[in-house]
């Protein structure tokens, strides 16, 4: 039998009672709800942002300081040093702080007494060329004589120097002395900074590798070229540029640093998308009727990124009867990026309130992506169209209509926007040697839609469309291609009213009109994260002159559904005019 020493055996007792003692002392600490959550502070006598910061520097949740490590209550001495630290960073550094028990916890009294304020400030800037962009941020510094220091500022505004260096390619760029000297006693601070520029490094080459297509095209797309001033915000905007082409499925970009020759070779990795493309379209909306659809696009015709769309359309589906819409799409990119040349080939069989129309169409279209916002196009259409119509109208119409668009939105993604607006305006004409029989007419067609969020959950709607043609009415009456004559009520018109009733009537037959004139006012509410209830009410009509005219009315509410492709709408609206009964409308699309 072994025996344990005394000093062996007295070591172990000792062990399993300290074992003990801190056991029994996390299960006391387990039975107090206060002790576990940790130590409750309020704050007192300073306004809204000393409490945050002092809350901010001390860890809290709610106001509660978490215990130590060790689980243990912060100590008061713990809490005034942070405490003290917090006012510090604010410019506040000889406080009277007073901590004592409270009800809930502790509660500490603030005092802050007189603050260090900005004095003098020295930043000489080192550069063996002016850089003009650094020396505008160092000329709009935020240490203003008489203003309270604050250490957070000083810090921002030290890295946002070092930050707008490395974009602009002085990548050696450094603080050679960097000092915040504050006396106390005078209640002052003062700055003396010495930052060299350093050289500014150039791009030597660019590389291109994975696409097939050429490099032409993606240097379109860049505005980094070999020889340029490197500059970060180039290259993450010329990046942005070629990942928003829709040709590259990613874009990614490697850079290599010489810091001997101040040189940086740059390397674009790209990834294309899918050649082909198949699209099937399934859907209903309630002017339109039932639609299926069917497109095959091919992205890539050769390496400069020509590609082609066939598709056709049938709407207002029936067993006996459907309006169908056959295009053939050719799109060219152009030398400038978010430039193309698009030819277009359609034929379409519509049957609308004017009648039955086969329209035979070829345009061609100059679209230009001016910037993020902003968009225009020319275009010029060469159609021929055979109407059936119980209306006097010409049954066999040739014409060639040119025409000019501007568009613009405030936002970069329509279909997320909560708040933005959005202006169409359209511009076309014709001429007795474009057309016959001769039409002559100019056109302008403008469409605005505006969004306010009042605040998180509630939102107001603006629509408004204003068109109008100078021709003369018996002419436009007989002559006007279905595809010019405005008309009025519908799902995206106004509500309540059937799609294209509002119009000059002949024969019992709406024919559109030389007008238009139409607004909607809609406020709705988010009343769960993907559904919003609205009401509204719409206003407009078709006629051919402006001294009698007259506007249809209507009101309504209605469910939409928030989706990423825009919102699913269901509307019921009953129409003002007369006796006539709900209607229901169902749209998709961007609130934009």
């Amino acid at each position: 039998m072994k025996y344990l020493n005394y000093p062996y055996s007295t070591r172990v007792i000792y062990s399993l009672i300290s074992v003990f003692m801190l056991v029994s002392t996390f299960k006391v600490q387990s039975a107090e709800p206060d002790a576990k959550l940790g130590t409750h502070l309020n704050i007192i006598g300073v306004e809204a942002a000393f409490k945050t910061n002092i809350l901010r520097n001390l860890s809290t949740n709610e106001n509660i300081i978490p215990l130590s490590l060790l689980g243990f209550p912060q100590s008061d001495s713990y809490i005034l040093i942070k405490a003290r630290s917090a006012l510090q960073a604010l410019g506040y550094y000889q406080p009277t702080l007073t901590l004592a028990d409270d009800k809930q916890g502790k509660a500490l009294t603030v005092e802050l007494q007189e603050p260090v304020r900005w004095n003098s400030t020295s930043i000489v800037l080192n550069c063996e060329t002016e850089v003009e962009e650094i020396s505008k941020l160092v000329g709009k510094h935020p240490f203003l004589k008489g203003k309270v220091i604050n250490h957070g500022e000083y810090s921002q505004f030290k890295s946002t120097i070092e930050r707008v260096s490395q974009e602009l390619g002085l990548l050696n760029a450094t603080f050679t002395a960097s000092a915040l000297n504050v006396d106390i006693a005078k209640h002052q601070a003062n700055v003396k900074w010495i930052f060299n520029c350093g050289a500014r490094y150039t791009i030597k080459s660019i590389s291109i590798e994975g696409t097939v297509l050429s490099h032409d095209l993606v240097n379109s797309y860049s505005t980094i070229r070999p020889g340029d001033a490197y500059s970060q915000l180039d290259i993450i905007s010329s990046q942005q540029a070629l990942n928003r082409s829709g040709f590259f499925k990613s874009v990614v970009v490697e850079q290599s640093v010489n810091h001997v020759t101040h040189q940086v070779d740059i390397n674009l990795s790209i990834i294309d998308t899918e050649k082909y493309e198949l699209k099937t379209l399934l859907g209903y909306g309630t002017d339109s009727g039932g639609k299926l659809g069917v497109s095959w696009r091919n992205r890539r015709v050769n390496n400069k990124a020509h590609q082609y769309v066939a598709s056709v359309d049938f709407n207002k589906v029936k067993l006996d009867n459907a309006d169908i819409h056959a295009t053939f799409q050719y799109e060219i990119p152009l030398d400038k990026a978010s430039s193309k040349w698009i030819n277009l080939l359609s034929y379409e069989i519509k049957n609308e309130e004017i009648g039955r129309s086969k329209i035979l169409t070829l345009e061609s279209i100059l679209a230009n992506k001016i910037d993020l916002h902003w968009s225009s196009q020319w275009s010029i259409a060469m159609a021929q169209e055979q109407l059936e119509s119980e209306a006097d109208v010409n049954q066999n119409l040739k014409y060639i209509v040119p025409s000019w668009q501007l568009n613009y939105y405030s936002v970069t993604d329509p279909f997320s926007a909560i708040e933005g607006w959005r202006w169409q305006s359209t511009i076309r004409f014709s001429s007795e040697q474009l057309s016959n029989p001769d039409i002559k007419f100019l056109q302008t067609d403008q469409k605005i839609k505006r969004i306010w969020s009042l605040n998180d959950d509630w939102r107001l709607l603006l629509r408004a469309r204003l068109g109008t043609t100078w021709m003369d009415t018996e002419e436009f009456n007989r002559s006007m291609p279905s595809t010019y004559r405005f008309f009025a009520g519908g799902d995206v018109s106004v509500r309540g009213y059937e799609h294209q009733s509002l119009s000059p009537i002949d024969n019992e037959t709406p024919i559109g009109g030389k007008h238009l004139l139409s607004s909607g006012v809609e406020i709705d509410y988010l009343f769960n994260e993907s559904f919003r209830w609205a009401i509204f009410t719409d206003q407009g009509n078709a006629f051919n002159d402006w001294k009698d005219w007259e506007l249809q009315k209507s009101v309504g509410t209605g469910l939409r559904w928030v989706t990423p492709i825009g919102a699913i709408r269901l509307d019921i609206a009953k129409a003002l005019d007369g006796n006539k009964g709900w209607r229901f409308h169902i749209t998709i699309g961007p609130d934009l």
